[in-house]
């Protein structure tokens, strides 16, 4: 999985234009990117879950994957039902609903709780769990927002408009993410949150790349520069955050 969402974040980051006639519905450069940045943050997510050599400390990762290929699924399998039913929708659909089952297979195999208790290595930073509940509070309210009220989350709070599919797509990570960072806010071991780090600060900051390439798109879409402001705040506050808080842990380690 994670050699075919490297492949799929290059092209969708490198060469948004190209993916667009090939996505299940219509959709910006900055949207494509958006989703690049999603696929490549997955697949360094399935590199520290590889490295992690834990299955609990990989497993908060395969959740990760299986909410976000699952819900991402049922948008697509709703938009085919609904809109368009053309062969992309379905392939697209197809390996979304795949992925997820493949993530939650591995889950069932191998289970969630842990058969004898573990002791932490060392402690945790000062200010993680107030880092992760921040986030967790924020992706949560707005991924709700997102998935099930998508009309009125592009109206108030999106900074550029897109279509309802995407918006719900974009949930489906922010709600993935949300599960994950209220389940680092309960840990006392360090290397369990370690292995979330690299797909949390490499979404946003890749994100962040993406914006800054199509800031006009931004400047002349978003409701006002406040709603603007907000995100790329969000966004910069958790890129920063995680890669810090990474090299905090790794430095710890050594």
């Amino acid at each position: 999985m994670s050699g075919i969402n490297v492949v799929l974040g290059v092209v969708f980051y490198t060469y948004p234009a190209f993916i667009i006639s090939y996505w299940l519905w219509p959709v910006k450069d900055l949207a494509i990117r958006f989703l690049g940045a999603i696929f490549l943050a997955i697949a360094f997510g399935c590199w520290s879950a590889v490295h992690a050599r834990q299955w609990q400390r990989a497993k908060i990762l395969v959740l990760v994957g299986g909410t976000f290929f699952g819900i991402t699924g049922i948008v697509s399998l709703v938009r085919g039902i609904t809109v368009s039913s053309d062969a992309s929708t379905w392939v697209w659909m197809g390996y979304f609903l795949i992925a997820a089952a493949g993530c939650f297979l591995l889950l069932q195999r191998y289970g969630w709780h842990r058969r004898q208790a573990e002791t932490p290595t060392s402690t945790m930073p000062r200010g993680a769990r107030l880092f992760f509940g921040i986030q967790t509070g924020a992706v949560g309210i707005f991924g709700i927002m997102m998935l099930l009220v998508p009309g009125l989350a592009q109206q108030e709070f999106w900074p550029w408009k897109v279509y309802v599919s995407t918006l719900q797509t974009f949930a489906a990570l922010f709600l993935a993410t949300c599960l994950a960072t209220g389940w680092a806010t309960r840990q006392k071991d360090p290397g369990r949150i370690k292995v979330l780090l690299p797909l949390d600060a490499v979404f946003p900051s890749l994100a962040l790349v993406a914006v800054a390439i199509s800031w006009s798109v931004i400047a002349v879409e978003s409701p006002s520069p406040l709603v603007t402001g907000v995100w790329v705040g969000l966004y910069s506050f958790v890129a920063a955050g995680s890669t810090i808080l990474y090299f905090v842990l790794t430095r710890r380690s050594r």
